[in-house]
């Protein structure tokens, strides 16, 4: 299984303690379509930071099967903080978010934005903190 690569596009990747970077190669792909320094017109990407990867979580979690991550900062910054009161980390979620309704293998995309699932919009709850996206 590969690991989450510790850059991606010229994007610095941090990880929390915990997160197990063993995830399947298209979770790797979708994150490479989606994040890259100029996601975002006018506001540079430099560092995410992946708080959940293929870590302990109940079935059927998306992340148990190692088809998942959970970004939580932009540049070093907190979404639940941040979110909504940064122009930068707001127009970096967002551009993510969206760049990501567009990769192939998209199942889960959930955050701030928008929460789609399959490309069409789910209910779920939570996710105001974190980008969790997955992947077929």
């Amino acid at each position: 299984m590969p690991l989450i690569p510790s850059t991606i596009n010229g994007v610095t990747v941090e990880f929390a303690p915990t997160v197990n970077r063993n995830v399947e190669q298209r979770m790797i792909d979708g994150l490479q379509h989606c994040i890259r320094t100029d996601i975002a017109p006018g506001h540079a990407l430099g560092t995410i930071y992946i708080s959940s990867g293929n870590d302990s979580h109940t079935m059927p979690s998306r992340h148990s099967q190692q088809k998942a991550v959970d970004i939580s900062r932009i540049n070093g910054k907190r979404m639940s903080e941040y979110y909504g009161a940064d122009a930068t980390v707001t127009a970096i979620t967002d551009a993510i978010q969206l760049a990501f309704e567009s990769y192939v293998h998209r199942r889960e995309n959930f955050g701030p934005h928008i929460k789609h699932k399959l490309g069409g919009n789910y209910s779920v709850s939570g996710h105001g903190d974190h980008i969790h996206i997955s992947v077929n």
